[in-house]
């Protein structure tokens, strides 16, 4: 039997941002156990309460609060439509009448936070649930409290989640794959320098967009996760840890020897204060050399340390280098995809990462012309809600084929959490709503096999408390596979085919890629660090250090930087400025003696480094011009080289010689002279012919006369000699 079709739609719904919502008190749910009704055992929720007004509270109960008098939720319509629900609304009864089920504290200053428990036995979930049908229920903590105004039956603060359950035989457990992102902002100012530092002070810490998941994922455990990475963000952190250098020209460093470029001495380091300060978007802000035993760099090399742990070891999906926009690199620079999948991570290689190619935008957008591009057989994850109920109306497929791209819809509503008012991307607010999801496609099955989920978790996960997300992950609900596993589903639905018109790109989305100048510039940048790299050959790694920079600002996360084209513009300025350290000096002109001949030409190299070029001649068609390529030059050397003409027709030639690496691509240098070939050889070896032709008959019709004169008198007598 085929996968069904995954239940409901997925909708742009979050959880409520209700101006006129401003409790008080605010409440939190921190912990639930387990995260199921359960039918033997107390179910345990423990939070914190914090006093946000500015008059102290006093006397504050906190109750338990179940949606139990209405029907269960048993679709993702149902649980989207829940989400979107004033925080305000009565969603279900507030449990007042049994002392033992509550949680008291006696005052709460302003600011002050104090932690709850409430443990909820058998007895009372049996007397509201009587009799449980599968599906979500609601369920929340309320807090009243007493304040100088005094005290009434309006809850002063909420918090809400769902609380899931399955009947006993109602299905098997959902194929589930967690995806955690490891991708970030990876800008380089002009010479090579990471910017922006302060944004990595904040990326790396525990709780930031990179130290955040990475901690949310390791506490997985032994369970499986799959890690979605940016290769350009661990080549990124290694830099930092390096002591963020700027780009130089060196020799790559024999595997067995430190290289020469590694962290600067603290005399030739800025101090921690002075290192980039970070800036508002648009503005270029440039980065900073490190000091060995600043904090980003112990930060930088804690992550890595963490990452270069867990991630051999467990499922790794590789997204393109630097994380291109991909949507708008279809149009605006075609090849990048490609130079972005082969691009190498000098990290990942040495951690001995290899992982699955994938391609995943940061929001589930992605259009046909982007698809049309990934020809290398990497699964694209597309969000569900480009799966319209126009066109899908039984909701997501299960999987499918876009042409032969095999294509994996990932459930963004899933990853948008809990339905608030406490934070919607708490742990256990994330995973109420991972194993509600997992109900409701349980309940589409039927007697099937359900829909398995993909969740691709939010950059900015709550990594506090994450073992509670993974500890309570019930097996009933979710059996917790790779990414991998799922794509590589033999089921015949995974086969269907998908219209690519059939996929929902909104307007706002095409107004939010990346300028084409962006593409611009990157490109360029990439032919100038390719040429570079040409000049000076394999020992050295200079290319592939600029196209990855290139690649990196054309990253989804540049779609809202105005300097992004400037920006590497400028880095392409710099590596225009090596290039120009090779320069070509032509004669003003030449004149030729015959047809052909040959002339010298001046090239320096000003680099610290030996470099390989070739001169390449452009000239009209009556002449052709050849240099004695190619052409090797010593580190700071100047040398000659002999240049062969072959003129076709008289008259002056312009020609222009220019420097190109070893693929004919110019690097910059280039000149200009006349050649003129007067075919002077020609003209006088005529004159001497001609010369010698008039002499010969002159002495020919000389010789005729002298023979004609002497016969003319034979037998007579010879004059006489008179006196």
């Amino acid at each position: 039997m085929g996968l069904p079709a995954a239940p409901g739609h997925a909708t742009t719904t979050t959880a409520p941002k209700n101006a006129e919502y401003d409790p008080p008190l605010e409440v939190s749910i921190d912990k639930l156990t387990p995260g199921v009704l359960p039918t033997s055992g107390p179910l345990v929720v423990s939070g914190t309460v914090t006093n946000v007004d500015l008059d102290t509270w006093q006397r504050i109960n906190l109750y338990p609060m179940f949606g139990s008098s209405a029907p269960a939720m048993t679709s993702d319509d149902e649980l989207a439509a829940a989400i979107a629900t004033d925080p305000e609304a009565q969603v279900g009864v507030r449990k007042t009448d049994d002392p033992a089920v509550q949680a008291q504290v006696e005052t709460l200053a302003p600011g002050e936070s104090a932690d709850y428990t409430i443990r909820i036995p058998q007895r009372v979930l049996r007397s509201e649930f009587p009799s449980p049908t599968t599906g979500v229920y609601w369920f929340g903590v309320h807090a009243l409290g007493e304040s100088p105004d005094g005290r009434d039956t309006l809850a002063d603060g909420r918090a809400r989640t769902f609380l899931p359950y399955v009947a006993p035989g109602a299905g098997a457990a959902v194929d589930t794959a967690v995806v955690v992102p490891l991708r970030g902002r990876v800008a380089h100012s002009a010479d090579g320098e990471l910017g922006r530092t302060s944004w990595w002070d904040d990326a790396l810490a525990p709780d930031g967009t990179l130290g955040g998941p990475l901690s949310f994922g390791a506490a997985s455990g032994t369970m499986p996760v799959t890690w979605l990475v940016d290769p350009a963000v661990p080549d990124a952190v290694s830099q930092l840890a390096a002591g963020n250098p700027i780009r130089e020209i060196a020799p790559v460093a024999p595997v067995d020897e430190p290289s020469e470029s590694g962290s600067p001495s603290p005399s030739e380091s800025e101090s921690e204060d002075e290192a980039g300060e970070g800036g508002e978007d648009g503005e270029d802000v440039g980065g900073a050399t490190l000091a060995p035993d600043s904090t980003l760099v112990r930060a930088a090399q804690t992550w890595l340390d963490k990452a270069g742990t867990l991630l051999p070891d467990d499922s790794v999906a590789l997204l393109p280098y630097g994380d291109p926009d991909l949507a708008a690199a279809a149009h605006a620079l075609p090849s990048l995809y490609a130079t972005a999948r082969k691009h190498p991570s000098a990290t990942l290689t040495a951690w001995g990462v290899e992982g699955t190619p994938v391609v995943a935008s940061r929001n589930g957008y992605l259009d046909a012309a982007a698809i049309e591009k990934v020809d290398d057989g990497a699964p694209v994850l597309l969000g569900d809600q480009m799966f319209s109920a126009e066109e899908h109306p039984d909701g997501p497929p299960v999987g499918g084929l876009v042409g032969d791209r095999r294509v994996v819809p990932t459930s963004t509503a899933t990853a948008r959490g809990g339905p608030g008012p406490d934070r919607a991307l708490a742990p256990v607010a994330l995973r109420q709503r991972l194993l509600s999801e997992a109900t409701v496609r349980i309940l589409a099955a039927g007697a099937g096999r359900p829909a398995p989920i993909v969740v691709v978790l939010p950059s900015g996960i709550d990594a506090a408390d994450a073992t509670e997300f993974w500890s309570q992950l019930d097996p009933g609900l979710v059996s917790l596979v790779s990414l991998p596993t799922i794509i590589q589903s033999d089921d015949p639905a995974a086969d269907r085919q998908i219209d690519p018109d059939d996929l929902t790109y909104p307007e706002g989305q095409v107004a939010a890629q990346l300028d084409t100048s962006v593409f611009s510039e990157a490109g360029a940048l990439i032919r100038a660090g390719r040429s570079l790299q040409s000049i000076l050959g394999e020992g050295y790694a200079i290319g592939d250090t600029v196209v990855g920079e290139a690649l990196a600002g054309t990253s989804y996360a540049m779609r809202d930087d105005a300097d992004a084209a400037p920006r590497l513009g400028r880095s392409r300025d710099w590596v225009a400025g090596q290039l120009d350290m090779v320069t070509l000096d032509a004669p003003q002109g030449v004149t030729l003696s015959s047809s052909s001949g040959s002339f010298n030409v001046a090239i320096a190299n000003t680099l610290d480094h030996a470099v390989t070029v070739r001169i390449e001649a452009a000239t009209d068609s009556d002449a052709t011009i050849k240099a004695a390529n190619p052409i090797v030059l010593a580190a700071n050397s100047r040398s000659s080289v002999p240049i062969s003409a072959d003129m076709h027709g008289t008259g002056v030639h312009n020609v222009r010689l220019r420097l190109t690496d070893a693929d004919g691509t110019p690097i910059g240098a280039e000149d200009r002279l006349p050649i003129r070939s007067g075919q002077v050889g020609v003209v006088i070896w005529a004159i001497i012919g001609t010369g010698a032709g008039i002499l010969f008959v002159a002495i020919g019709i000389r010789l005729v006369r002298r023979f004609r004169s002497r016969g003319g008198n034979a037998g007579e007598p010879a004059d006489e000699v008179t006196a």
